[in-house]
């Protein structure tokens, strides 16, 4: 049996090495007149005085296709991919943002802005601000499923500081953040009601430094479970 899966298995790692190089080469986008491609990077630096607003790069795209059927198009503000090559066993950054305020200065800094923006109150579609998702393949090969999840010591959300200081705050609910809408009467802060109740029967909720473990018991009920 192991032998004539060989071949299965086989097809199925090329499939899937093909489609992952095809991400390489090209971005499937639409390229209309006067769109530049270009090989090299490119870097700007550049002093604002003040005045209107000072960017570095800005850029908007919008979608108009009524004619499509629904939720078949796609427009993308800003697609950034990062690669690693095989052999190449280094760190890789889809994105890096920073904001600093340099000795002498009191400025608000704000790292990194996600804003869902919805102007049509009959819309009864999800607006996600923040969407961390985790892959491993392509998403032209989404059902092409392997076996292994290749998840080992993946993180949707990690907090971390250099030594000597950190976040005064870890998560900061602020006065206007949750509101209650025609469908939830009452906001609710973390919501896992699309989890199977026996995937979640499986899950450790929290991890304690001391070995314990936070799990859920159902009907409502939390239960600890530490080492012996």
């Amino acid at each position: 049996m192991i032998v004539n899966a060989l071949p299965s298995l086989a097809l199925a790692l090329f499939v899937v090495a093909s489609l992952a190089h095809a991400g390489t080469t090209g971005f499937a986008g639409a390229m209309p007149a006067g769109t530049e491609s270009r090989s090299a990077p490119i870097v700007a630096q550049w002093t604002h005085h003040g005045g209107d607003i000072g960017y570095v790069f800005a850029g908007s795209v919008t979608l108009d296709a009524p004619q499509a059927l629904p939720h078949t198009e796609l427009v993308v503000g800003a697609q950034l991919n990062a690669y690693s090559a095989p052999g190449s066993h280094q760190i890789v950054f889809g994105v890096a943002t920073e904001a600093w305020a340099l000795p002498g200065s009191l400025s608000l800094l704000t790292g990194l802005e996600a804003t869902a923006i919805n102007m049509e109150p009959n819309n009864p579609w999800r607006k996600i601000a923040f969407w961390s998702t985790f892959k491993n393949r392509p998403d032209v090969a989404y059902d092409i499923v392997p076996d292994d999840p290749s998840n080992m010591n993946a993180q949707a959300l990690r907090i971390e500081s250099q030594p000597g200081t950190g976040f005064e705050r870890g998560i900061v609910l602020a006065r206007h953040s949750l509101h209650a809408s025609r469908v939830e009467p009452r906001p609710i802060l973390l919501d896992m009601r699309e989890v199977p109740a026996q995937s979640l029967a499986g899950w450790d909720l929290i991890a304690f430094p001391d070995g314990c473990r936070l799990r859920y018991a159902g009907r409502g009920q939390l239960a600890t479970v530490c080492p012996p």
